[in-house]
């Protein structure tokens, strides 16, 4: 059995289940809060905020709030499922059951991005090693997921890779929730920094445990984005958060694992973290111009981070620009009520049939679907607008009734029926829903085009569109032109990159010159701030509509011929 050593101002605890936890109790604060005290794997992707209606537990015992009607239904809080960040303990002993459908699962995503091994010669950061088999780790720390690699730093080879959840994300799924946790929050900010280094040293763990070859980690390359890198390194993010929104340092000398406060795979490395351009373009992003080559090419490149926090480079090997447009986590899973991440039983494509409004779609696994990960909602909104059933606004159009169905949350579009899904609960997608993707997409779309009016090209001039992220692995590229959530290029000239910011990390690691391109690249690279260019709002109004209010730019798409 395990327990948690916090102490309690109050008698009892809370026993949380199936983990066998228990955690002393405090009335004032939440199951949710409970549980993070406790180390109990609990999914909120809100952190706390009452939004995601995700946090779904069972309780036994006697407690206060969490039955929210707007979210739960009669018959799920007469059987005692709360939201545990509105429930709170009595003085007494309380039960918690973690649904299955809130609990973090194995994240289902794959690492091939863009030749991750790579092909070039192999020039070691560390020209001397210690003695044994020295090894070296290339990290991604993003937002939602942890991605690693691990190399014989003998000869270059890649010995294992893997990924993991962001432990941080039970403390909020976007980047400023967390930086107001950490300020909020009694002791958040070393919570959130413990949780990313214990995150990061269990997924270094992970890649040691699956090597072929045994040997000692002495070399730690770590690329994200710049709260993260904050966190990691030991520094309050909070000023990325006001204005004028920029980061207490850009760069990162390197450091030992034993005084960053790592755990034991990588004490006695050596840790380099990619330096960033600004508050909301980071690390990452550096790392994933150096994977992406658009540094090196004389043609116009545009490069796409599709994630929680959006970034778009512009440019070539003489200059580039960058920046950064809250996204939101739609395509994450977040603030979408049948959205999920990319686990088993997540529905990753969808197809309606404009006739019938009959849907076809494929899941993750071999289970009942129970939500819709990114590349799935991108279908699915994709779909409904070629159907008819939603209008140019993201309004479901009136006499489309074909699929609709009255849910919890208002009129819905029935993905799955309750009998067919795996929570018992109709997958539906409601207007609410479509209204969030349409904030992610026009935020994307609006970013690219205001980078492209700050240096005065037409989109013409692009000749490379890369696709970075995990979700671009998976996207259909179709259904992302349809929806706007890129600008109107031809399909031709769009390239997957996967996770290029592991791709950079590896390259630089495998490879010293590509580490001091990555610092110049830092330099040479300006960061435009949105939030002082006076036209973006009016480009993010202009693609809140499907594809955009400039429909004629997209009808070669509309049309089907995606590779003008």
């Amino acid at each position: 059995m395990k327990h948690s050593s916090n102490s309690s101002n109050e008698a009892g605890s809370v026993r949380f289940l199936p983990d066998g936890v228990d955690v002393p109790l405090v009335i004032e604060e939440s199951l949710l809060s409970h549980a993070l005290r406790g180390g109990v794997p609990l999914l909120s992707p809100c952190g706390g905020e009452s939004r995601c209606g995700k946090c779904r537990v069972l309780v036994d015992g006697e407690t206060r709030g969490g039955g929210d009607p707007g979210v739960l239904t009669r018959a799920e809080i007469a059987a005692g499922i709360r939201l545990a960040c509105r429930c709170f303990p009595s003085p007494e002993n309380v039960s918690v059951t973690i649904l299955p459908e809130s609990r973090p699962a194995r994240l289902a995503a794959y690492l091939d991005g863009k030749d991750l091994a790579g092909d070039e010669p192999f020039l070691p950061l560390s020209r001397t090693a210690s003695g044994g088999n020295p090894l070296g780790v290339a990290l991604d720390l993003g937002t939602s997921t942890l991605a690693g690699a691990l190399v014989d730093l003998s000869n270059g080879t890649v010995l294992s890779r893997a990924t993991a959840d962001n432990p941080q994300m039970a403390c909020g799924e976007d980047l400023i929730s967390r930086v107001v946790f950490a300020e909020e929050t009694p002791g958040g900010f070393d919570l959130l920094r413990g949780r990313l280094l214990s995150g990061a040293d269990d997924l270094v763990r992970r890649l040691l445990e699956t090597s072929p070859v045994p040997g000692e980690v002495t070399d730690v390359v770590a690329a994200g984005n710049t709260v993260l890198s904050h966190f990691l390194y030991g520094i309050s993010p909070s000023p990325i958060r006001r204005p004028p929104y920029r980061p207490v340092r850009k760069e990162y000398p390197p450091v030992t694992g034993e005084t960053l406060g790592s755990g034991p795979a990588t004490a006695r490395a050596q840790w380099r973290i990619f330096p960033s351009l600004g508050g909301f373009v980071g690390g990452d992003v550096v790392a994933g111009i150096l994977a992406s080559g658009m540094h090196r090419q004389e043609e116009v490149s545009l490069l796409f981070d599709v994630g929680t926090n959006g970034e778009v480079v512009l440019g070539n090997r003489d200059w580039r620009i960058a920046c950064s447009s809250s996204a939101g986590p739609a395509f994450e899973g977040g603030e979408v009520g049948c959205g999920m991440r990319a686990y088993p039983g997540a529905i990753e494509s969808v197809r309606i049939d404009p006739e019938t409004a009959a849907v076809e779609w494929t899941v993750i696994g071999r289970g009942r679907p129970g939500g819709l990960c990114g590349s799935g909602i991108l279908d699915l909104c994709a779909e409904l607008f070629r159907a008819g059933i939603v209008d140019r606004a993201g309004r479901f159009t009136p006499g489309a009734g074909a699929g609709r169905r009255s849910t919890e949350r208002g009129d819905g579009f029935i993905v799955v029926p309750r009998e067919m899904s795996a929570t018992g609960r109709d997958v539906a997608f409601c207007e609410p829903d479509l209204k969030s993707v349409l904030r992610t997409k026009a935020a994307l779309c609006a970013a690219a085009e205001a980078l492209l009016r700050a240096v005065g090209l037409p989109r013409e001039a692009v000749a490379h569109v890369y696709v970075a992220g995990g979700f671009g692995n998976f996207l259909d590229l179709r259904s992302a032109l349809t929806i706007g959530l890129f600008p109107p290029i031809p399909l031709s000239r769009f390239a997957p990159l996967g996770n290029a910011s592991l791709a950079g990390a590896l390259g630089a690691l495998r490879n010293r010159r590509r580490w001091k391109e990555a610092l110049s690249l830092a330099s040479g690279t300006l960061y435009h701030d949105l939030s002082s260019d006076p036209g973006f709002m009016e480009l993010y109004q202009r693609a809140l509509f499907l594809p955009h209010t400039d429909e004629e730019s997209y009808r070669f798409v509309l049309e089907g011929e995606v590779s003008r």
